[in-house]
């Protein structure tokens, strides 16, 4: 697989956009006054325990607090019990696990507050909740996934050569004798055996590191930054996958090829400086598609289409024959649509990042058969999709669950903000209803103050169906309580507001 990545920067702003087989699967944006933190290393303080919920809030020097469970505060955890943890709590997200999970030890014995710990963010702050937090720091490299708190040898199943997996566990094993855990990922077993010694080398110079600043310090700070979006995304694909990496800036060229340099050597001629005067996104196609994501609706090949709506609880899908007629019987018709919307559906999941619960409803079928071909082509589909996802059976309604991990806010939560007018709600008020709203005040203030001159400040649109659309009943109030009323047109005040006052 042929697998582009494309970076466009500038100042306050870092866009990434990761192409497969020359088509947009993945879109990423990253700006300075977001505070992306996803992977960083904080210095932390424990500002509050909540016993109930079995966890504690910790100021690590955002806006709002971080958010731990008190199981991941153990110092003695295995690396089961970590892997549950994570587990558990993607669960409590999707609505299917506990929401307070129980913890086998009291719980001064894990952390008093005022405290002062290590913790790294595992995922962001998303809508109103603040940063998901563990005292169990990962560092993720090309080759090894360095667990500094849990003592673990793991080898990747992928790599399935008996000689190489045997090197890769005698390497892991004198890691986990120096008392760090260790997992040897599946691009360990196709590279140098010595470039995989020292990125484990560096994962324990970098975990040192932390250690050090976090000595050296006394308030909530970072102590330890995540790679870069760019050089993840590299770290994260295969050597045989990795196409073209294109950067319009000089400083994340000079990082990508950096790192490739020390990892990947073959691949350094990948690493291009964009220097067209043709904007990047837009010489390979990328803008018109990130466009594309903000939309609700979405044609199919067949004239078919799928409606995407978010929501704060869940997303929902439908899908629609739309033009498709189909020219063989309803059954194959409906077949169709709903193979091509199961493809769709698993790529734009991806492409805008959505996650938690999704809900699909698939045009209904009768066959049972036919239900399960495209259960088996919507995992197919997800399949791709590196977030981990779990597709539930048909429900008793023919609707379809889907539960996708979520690390950070979608495409639409990060492009777009609450429109000012309706507040999310996708709805304001109509003109008629805010044009009544203001007769009915007029006379309020004439019935109780005797108030017989009146000023109206209204938007433009309000006035004019008071003037205009609704002129003969406005006038025939005036008349018949014996007001007189200015109305004066306002653009900068929002529909739905006005101002009554005495003239």
């Amino acid at each position: 697989m042929d697998r582009q990545i494309i970076v466009n920067s500038i100042p306050g702003e870092k866009r990434m956009a990761i192409l497969e087989e020359g088509r947009l699967v993945e879109f990423s944006l990253f700006r300075t006054s977001d505070q992306n933190c996803l992977g960083n290393i904080y210095r932390g303080t424990v500002k509050r325990i909540v016993h109930g919920m079995q966890s504690a809030f910790v100021e690590f020097g955002h806006e709002r607090t971080g958010f731990i469970y008190l199981r991941d505060l153990r110092q003695d955890i295995s690396y089961e019990e970590f892997e549950k943890n994570l587990k558990d709590d993607d669960d409590d997200e999707d609505g299917n696990g506990e929401s307070a999970p129980a913890v086998a030890a009291p719980v001064p014995e894990y952390v008093k507050e005022g405290q002062q710990i290590i913790v790294q963010v595992i995922k962001e702050p998303i809508g109103q909740k603040g940063a998901r937090l563990t005292t169990h720091a990962t560092l993720t490299g090309r080759f090894a996934v360095l667990m500094p708190t849990i003592r673990h040898l793991g080898v990747s199943k992928k790599i399935t050569d008996p000689d190489i997996r045997r090197d890769m566990h005698d390497l892991a094993k004198r890691t986990v004798e120096k008392g760090y855990g260790v997992i040897i990922r599946t691009m360990a077993g196709s590279a140098p055996r010595q470039i995989v010694e020292r990125e484990i080398v560096q994962l324990i110079k970098k975990w040192r590191t932390v250690q050090d600043n976090f000595k050296k310090g006394k308030s909530e700070e970072l102590i330890s930054e995540a790679v870069s979006p760019v050089v993840e995304a590299i770290k994260n694909t295969y050597t045989d996958d990795l196409g073209d990496i294109i950067c319009d800036d000089k400083d994340d060229h000079d990082e990508a090829l950096k790192y490739v340099s020390a990892f990947i050597p073959e691949r350094k001629s990948a690493v291009r400086l964009y220097d067209l005067p043709y904007p990047i996104f837009e010489y390979y196609g990328i803008e018109a598609e990130i466009d594309k994501t903000l939309g609700k609706k979405l044609w199919l090949k067949s004239g078919g289409f799928i409606y995407i709506e978010q929501t704060e609880a869940l997303t929902v899908v439908d899908v629609n024959t739309g033009k498709f007629l189909g020219t063989g019987s309803l059954e194959q018709t409906v077949l169709k649509t709903n193979l091509e919307a199961a493809d769709e559906i698993a790529y734009q999941l991806r492409l805008r990042n959505i996650a938690g619960i999704i809900v699909v409803d698939f045009i209904d079928m009768r066959q049972h058969n036919n239900r399960m071909k495209v259960i088996r082509a919507l995992e197919s589909a997800l399949e791709r999709d590196p977030a981990r996802n779990t597709v539930y059976q048909f429900t008793r309604l023919g609707l379809i669950q889907i539960t996708r991990k979520r690390t950070s806010e979608s495409a639409l939560a990060t492009l777009t903000e609450s429109c000012p007018y309706c507040g999310g709600t996708a709805h304001i008020l109509s003109r008629e209803s805010v044009g009544f709203k203001i007769v009915r005040e007029i006379l309020r203030q004439n019935q109780l103050y005797n108030v017989r001159r009146f000023r109206v400040e209204a938007h433009p649109d309000i006035v004019f169906m008071l003037e205009h659309a609704f002129s003969k009943e406005f006038k025939e109030v005036c008349r018949t309580h014996k007001v007189t009323v200015d109305l004066r047109s306002d653009g900068t005040i929002h529909r739905e507001h006005f101002v009554v006052s005495e003239a």
